[in-house]
């Protein structure tokens, strides 16, 4: 069923506490906007705050409320649609995990396994890096394909999140040199409560 414009771009006036992003997270968006040579629109869609940040980044190693990266995937997601998003998760993977995560990354496969499985039961050491707020499960159906289930706290939670994190998702394949794929989100719920998606996950 085709979502509509206010399921893409929620009420999201007041920030939750319970998530937040790294100030390095919204630098990496503003500059996906520009490449993309939508940043315009998207600020023509968000609130006099966030459009002050997109003008303004915040410093990168400052965290801040959820609520502009929230407004930003939203309207990205309406201008340039939901495989914007996924772009967008994807190339804020790659600049992170070659960055600020890349530590923790070598840290873990060096410990556990540079495999898919060990990236994916994992997901939360790298995530908190960066943001607070998501929580993930692995749920294994085969040897090479899983289920990932994604839970992110407090209200107000777009569902253009859940199609960046599909992007964020794809990385781990390109991470530990294998060929996979990462199907959209299902079961995406947005409510009062918070956010939840899953994701079945495949590689060769």
């Amino acid at each position: 069923m085709a979502r509509t414009d206010t399921a893409l771009m929620p009420d999201i006036s007041e920030a939750e506490s319970a998530r937040g992003y790294l100030g390095s997270v919204l630098r990496l968006t503003v500059d996906f906007l520009e490449q993309r040579g939508c940043k315009a629109q998207v600020k023509q869609k968000v609130s006099a705050a966030t459009a002050a940040l997109i003008n303004k980044p915040p410093f990168p190693f400052a965290w801040i409320a959820a609520t502009p990266m929230d407004e930003m995937e939203s309207a990205l997601s309406l201008v340039a649609g939901r495989e914007a998003c996924v772009d967008l998760g994807l190339t804020a993977a790659r600049k992170l995990g070659g960055s600020l995560i890349q530590p923790v990354l070598k840290m873990a496969t060096a410990l556990f396994g540079n495999t898919p499985v060990a990236v994916f039961q994992n997901l939360e050491r790298f995530y908190a890096m960066v943001l607070k707020g998501m929580k993930f499960d692995y749920d294994a159906v085969a040897p090479r394909e899983a289920v990932i289930r994604v839970r992110v706290e407090g209200a107000r939670v777009p569902a253009a999140l859940f199609d960046v994190t599909r992007g964020n998702l794809a990385y781990v394949f390109e991470l530990c040199g294998v060929r996979g794929t990462v199907d959209p989100p299902e079961g995406i719920r947005c409510d009062d409560r918070g956010g939840e998606a899953h994701y079945r996950v495949r590689w060769d």
